[in-house]
């Protein structure tokens, strides 16, 4: 068991140094085609310029949560409601701290997110109301939570510092902390509806993988030791952001066109498709992207400058 040591993030850095990236938030509308999955009518939902990122598809299919800096160190919660015809960003949080990776939690009910105190160094992981009211700290004891998903209302996974980074299990009412794999990239998904944990390994640095978590190394007690995590996939070159489609499909990026490999989970000799050149639409380099639940909208974040 490894306990976090460091903030766990990338980002913290880049607040601390005002150098957050340049990137932008396109919502596009995606449709099935006899010929596959239709990429189109994008349109940009965020500020065109500073930092607007990490964009997160509620679960109820109603909004699209994202972060985008209102200077160089105060980062705040938005959100859509991709129901209305019409797209009008609504703000959230109203703090003097920052706040990253909206997500619903497991209830339904509060809107969760990793908070930079106003230190500038402590990272937890807090909850908010639907309005971005009444935060409450849901994890007083642990300073340097990173990007997380969750597993249920009692567990969720973080990515932590140092390097080689860490995918972390936490128990919340217990305090315990469960280290199931190192070498980690910034994506990871509890894919609820197959029951899997997935991550990139980036333990090759000539050829990255995303592995599923064995059942057994998910287990918080009786683990058995040294089980291998399987290999789903490659990833493209150097690429470790991706989504899946409700059939198991995965979508990622590379120079400027957007890739699908056919559910990996079912077809082990699938490979890599062109599925859309985004420079088409104008966007010459992009990075984290997001489905909808019922994939009908995608949103990507395209950015200015090196890849951050």
């Amino acid at each position: 068991m490894k306990k976090p040591l460091l903030l766990a993030l990338t980002l913290l850095s880049l607040v601390a140094k005002a150098q957050l990236p340049e990137t932008v938030i396109y919502l596009f509308d995606v449709r099935k085609s006899a010929k596959g999955l239709v990429i189109d009518h994008p349109q940009i939902i965020s500020k065109k310029s500073g930092y607007n990122n990490q964009p997160y598809f509620t679960m109820d299919g109603e909004y699209l949560f994202y972060v985008s800096a209102i200077d160089t160190v105060n980062i705040e919660l938005y959100k859509i409601k991709i129901t209305n015809k019409k797209i009008k960003s609504q703000r959230i949080t109203h703090t003097k701290e920052a706040e990253y990776s909206p997500k619903y939690t497991p209830d339904m009910e509060r809107i969760s997110c990793v908070r930079v105190e106003k230190d500038r160094k402590t990272q937890r992981l807090y909850s908010y109301t639907m309005k971005g009211k009444k935060p409450v700290c849901i994890t007083p004891a642990l300073s340097s939570v990173g990007y997380y998903d969750w597993l249920n209302q009692n567990e969720f996974l973080s990515f932590e510092l140092p390097e080689p980074f860490y995918l972390v299990k936490h128990h919340l009412s217990s305090g315990k902390a469960d280290t199931l794999a190192t070498n980690i990239g910034r994506t990871f998904y509890n894919l609820r509806a197959k029951g899997k944990v997935v991550y990139v390994d980036k333990s090759d640095s000539n050829k990255w993988v995303i592995r599923t978590i064995s059942p057994e190394n998910l287990k918080t007690f009786n683990k058995k030791q040294n089980v291998p995590n399987p290999v789903l996939t490659e990833t493209l070159p150097h690429e470790e952001d991706y989504c899946f489609t409700q059939d198991g499909s995965i979508l990622m990026g590379h120079n400027g066109m957007l890739y699908i490999k056919k559910n990996p989970f079912r077809n082990t000799n699938a490979v890599w498709e062109e599925l859309t050149d985004m420079k088409s639409f104008g966007i010459e380099t992009f990075y984290r992207m997001a489905i909808s639940v019922d994939n009908t909208k995608l949103a990507i974040v395209a950015y200015r400058g090196k890849k951050p």
